[in-house]
């Protein structure tokens, strides 16, 4: 089953019809990943809410605080496969919906942000297809996870799938997971976690252990076409296992479509949107809940500003990808030492800046053209450029091409006095101009390599 697009209107905060177009997994890493952005309350969850809708027997019903107060009615349309289906309010003012064209049978799996479970529980085995059926949208946001206790019991059912589970969850943990159903002398059963032969009831589990379980359960028994949609998947998460869990989930995106929303740059990986993922930034304005989607144009940009930046390989790096994730108001510059002393600068003048910078710049001035058209399409408002004053034709350029943002250059040829440089002799490298190892290090290097492998395995 193949989800191309959700066309949302009247749901939660969305006044106006919001569109995502989903990335199609195509063999390649990350190529099926699609990255849902976007500040607090904005409407993120709204849009996995709208994909779990589907996962249900029944139409579903629409609470009045899931209807957006000014439409009272909701309509979600879902292409599947390239054909329509439609989930819909039977009338203005009414809880109840029907269901029309459906053709398919559901198989997603969404996993919400909540992901706590009662740490007490019954004895209700599930396989993947009987539990999406049976907890599909619920009418109303809960804190605690339901039903994932069935999945762990049929986990253990089964040593194959037990083992498969166990060697998922441990690339996440960084070691083997050692843990079991027990049963209390009162009758509920809990989750058990061995950690250094001690064990912890899942009573005392921490949260990030909890969500990483739940994760791992969405993805283990999925199968290639399957739809797995996860909000916020960096909860509670120690940057370690964040970026160890954005490896996994790029992995199952090769011939998956898993759609995440997230507050973490980890997850927005920009080789995954060289193969084919997809980026949505959603915003709430007057009009409600807005969703902007980046076009190969603007992925072609990314690319440009990413790929073999052999000079200035921080460009894209982990603070740099904050561009995705800040509130409007951003300041491009060409380099990372206007970064540091244009605050200065602004300090010595008595002067405010207001707005936030882009990473350590942008690496050249040609490479501001690139951000824009990112920073356009994300649907950011407030952006402004500083050059130096010989790119007064750059400045003016983009005064033409993006005449929403502001472009300004400072009454100098650069942020700071230079001295002048003088020549340097050639160096020999490891590596020819075309990026290629010289034949008579291979030996050496490959032996450096092996033994660096030992070492961080702790064998050496």
């Amino acid at each position: 089953m193949i989800l191309n697009r959700i066309e949302i209107e009247g749901f939660r905060g969305f006044k106006t019809k919001g569109i995502i177009d989903f990335a199609i997994p195509n063999g390649k890493s990350g190529s099926g990943l699609t990255i849902i952005t976007g500040r607090n309350n904005a409407g993120k969850s709204s849009v996995l809410e709208s994909i779990r809708i589907r996962a249900g027997h029944q139409s579903p019903s629409f609470s009045e605080d899931t209807r957006n107060n000014h439409l009272q009615e909701v309509e979600i349309k879902y292409t599947i496969n390239g054909n329509v289906e439609t989930i819909k309010s039977r009338r203005k003012g009414s809880s109840e919906s029907q269901i029309l064209n459906r053709t398919e049978k559901s198989n997603f799996f969404v996993l919400p942000s909540r992901r706590a479970f009662a740490p007490y529980f019954g004895k209700n085995p599930l396989e993947r297809n009987d539990y999406l059926l049976n907890y599909a949208m619920p009418s109303q946001r809960t804190s605690v996870l339901t039903g994932f206790e069935s999945r762990l019991f049929k986990i253990q059912e089964d040593e194959k799938k037990l083992q498969k589970f166990n060697d998922i969850f441990g690339e996440v943990i960084g070691r083997n997971p050692d843990w079991a159903i027990d049963m209390s002398a009162q009758g509920p059963y809990f989750l058990k976690f061995f950690n250094n032969g001690s064990p912890h009831s899942s009573d005392g589990m921490g949260e990030g252990f909890i969500s990483v379980l739940s994760i791992v359960d969405s993805l283990y028994d999925s199968q290639a076409g399957d739809v797995i949609a996860i909000d916020e998947p960096e909860l509670s998460l120690h940057p370690a296992l964040q970026k160890r869990l954005a490896k996994l989930i790029i992995d199952y995106a090769s011939d998956r479509q898993i759609i995440i929303s997230t507050h973490s740059p980890y997850f927005v990986d920009l080789k995954s949107l060289n193969n084919g993922a997809e980026l949505c930034r959603v915003d709430y304005l007057n009009d409600g809940t807005i969703i902007y989607q980046i076009s190969n144009g603007a992925k072609e940009a990314i690319k440009c500003l990413s790929e073999g930046n052999l000079y200035n390989p921080h460009v894209f790096g982990l603070e740099a990808k904050e561009l995705f994730f800040q509130e409007d108001g951003i300041i491009l510059t060409e380099g990372q030492e206007d970064v540091l002393l244009l605050p200065i600068v602004a300090e010595q003048v008595s002067a405010e800046i207001h707005g936030n910078f882009f990473g350590w710049g942008a690496g050249g001035a040609g490479n501001i053209k690139h951000l824009c058209v990112v920073l356009k399409e994300l649907g950011y408002r407030k952006v402004a450029g500083i050059f130096d004053n010989d790119k007064h034709e750059n400045a003016e350029d983009l005064r033409q091409q993006f005449p929403e943002y502001s472009f300004y250059c400072i009454p100098a040829k650069d942020i700071r006095t230079k001295a002048a440089r003088k020549s340097v002799d050639q160096v020999e490298g490891l590596l020819d101009d075309k990026r290629e190892l010289k034949e008579e290090f291979r030996e050496q290097v490959q032996s450096l390599f092996a033994e660096l492998a030992l070492q961080m395995k702790g064998e050496a």
